[in-house]
Formats: structure tokens, sequence, C-alpha cells
């Protein structure tokens, strides 16, 4: 899989005190705004996940999902994973889990383009 395929980040999936992390990357070539990338759907275990209270963290920030379109100055590089936190759901650490996640990415220099990137793994909960 090539890297701008790929979009469920190396450190996959994890139980925090905040809830659920799904780590992230960014499918395009070049560093995005945030506000270009849509979180448009997780799965796990084929079960639609809720994103009204997802959270983004990255870089020592973190927002809810629902703000993403409003990150005009806060970059996504292409190399760094950003996590999407879901708070509501937990699972034993060490547990295995099939996750979908799709990311849409609207480049602001290709006015009207979005690419939608969609993505299945099984991950082992850290």
């Amino acid at each position: 899989m090539l890297p701008v395929e790929r979009i469920i980040g190396e450190e996959g999936l994890a139980a925090t005190p905040g809830g659920l992390r799904v780590a992230m990357r960014l499918p395009w070539y070049r560093s995005l705004p945030f506000s270009t990338v849509v979180v448009a759907a997780v799965a796990i275990d084929g079960q639609a996940v809720d994103l009204s209270d997802a959270r983004v963290e990255y870089d020592g920030m973190s927002w809810p999902l629902s703000e993403q379109g409003e990150r005009v100055d806060t970059f996504w590089f292409v190399r760094d994973s950003a996590f999407l936190v879901l708070p509501n759901h937990t699972t034993p650490a060490g547990s295995e889990h099939e996750v979908s996640l799709t990311i849409n990415v609207s480049p602001p220099y290709i006015p009207g383009m979005t690419r939608t990137n969609p993505q299945t793994s099984t991950l082992r909960v850290a």
C-alpha cells in the first residue's frame, strides 16, 4: 500500500482514559490544513461509529471533530499521525478488532475535487 493510500496509522488502535484512539494518516502527497480533511466514517467490527462526540488530537492540540472545518490555520504534515478519539468506546487491551476508516480530502488548490480514501485493517488494541 502506498503512503497516500494508507489512512490508518502505524500506531493503530489504543485504549486510553479518554476513550478508544485510532491513529490516522493524511492520504495525500503534501501537507494540508485540517479544514480540507473530513473523517467521513468509522466502523468497528462492522458497526458504524457515531462521530458526534469524537475528538481529533494532533501535535499537543485537541478539538471536536465537528470543528474540523474551522481548522484553516492548523496544518496536518504528511509524516505525522493525527488521532481520532472516540470517548464513548472502550475495549480491552490486547483484543483484536476490524477497523474501517474513510477520510475525504479536498485540496484547496484543486477546486471541486474530493478524494475518498477508505481502509479496513484488523488491529490489536494497545
